[in-house]
């Protein structure tokens, strides 16, 4: 079986600043949100030139200014980020303003991967290198969710618990919520151990997500896994969304596997307006 879902993206510059959007959010007048190329910025060598991870061995200041760059670029108010803090897991936190400035000016917030909120002060941000960005928003409560999904996170399903996270918090019926993915690694592309590939075809039972690559080795759908547990939440299909941008393919992208670890990190936004 395989799942139904929409793909597609849009790219613009902003001088040198690349953002990725997806059409189905652009759409909505109630929400600002997109994912960040790797041009534009202070880095160099091999995070050149937008990275926007603190992770990386660069100058904290060097990453600051990026983000300064980033969200003039894409017109988002500095003082409202709050960045995950990821640990490959299912936490999804809720925020509010008392939270701006969390993982920039001000120390982190506890281990999460999810982020929801349904305070227009703030901005979600999370970071990512091939991991996907899990993007939801529900325009009849006014609340949106960001998440951070690396293979662990999106095994154990993170795109069910920030579906849930926003219908016990906020009252959101999962059949109005639009729900997307960004730019991550693709199914050609991620390859896996056999370990893991099993790990994830008892997970998703059923489902059309093993495949094998040119070097006879395990790869894995991961853009079905997202499609698969936010359906399993109650979204409907025909509102799940998948840019369908592949990080390891894309040279306009970081991609940790692509370039063996020395490389930057990008970041998803998602913010009600």
């Amino acid at each position: 079986m395989r799942m139904a879902y929409k793909t597609g993206f849009t790219f613009e510059k902003v001088g040198e600043i690349g953002i990725y959007r997806l059409p189905s959010f652009s759409k909505c007048a109630g929400i600002d949100h997109g994912f960040s190329a790797k041009t534009g910025g202070v880095s160099t060598g091999d995070y050149a030139s937008l990275n926007l991870s603190f992770t990386r061995e660069e100058e904290r200041d060097n990453v600051m200014e990026n983000y300064k760059l980033f969200c003039r670029a894409a017109k988002i108010p500095v003082g409202s980020m709050i960045m995950d803090t990821y640990e490959h897991g299912t936490t999804v936190r809720t925020v509010t303003a008392k939270d701006r400035g969390r993982g920039y000016t001000l120390p982190p917030l506890p281990f999460c991967d999810g982020l929801v909120t349904n305070d227009p002060e703030v901005t979600l941000m999370t970071g990512h290198a091939d991991c996907m960005a899990f993007y939801c928003y529900d325009k009849t409560t006014r609340s949106i969710g960001l998440a951070h999904a690396g293979w662990r996170g999106a095994l154990n399903r993170i795109g069910t618990e920030l579906v849930g996270r926003m219908v016990s918090e906020f009252g959101a019926n999962p059949a109005d919520i639009i729900a997307g993915v960004g730019p991550s690694i693709c199914p050609r592309c991620f390859e896996v151990g056999d370990d893991v590939a099993e790990q994830f075809e008892k997970a998703f039972s059923g489902l059309d997500i093993r495949g094998e690559n040119k070097r006879g080795k395990a790869v894995i759908d991961l853009w079905q896994v997202a499609a698969k547990q936010f359906i399993e939440a109650g979204v409907r299909a025909e509102n799940i969304e998948i840019m369908g941008v592949c990080t390891m393919e894309d040279e306009r992208l970081y991609s940790h596997r692509r370039d063996r670890g020395k490389t930057g990190g990008m970041t998803a936004f998602l913010r009600l307006v």
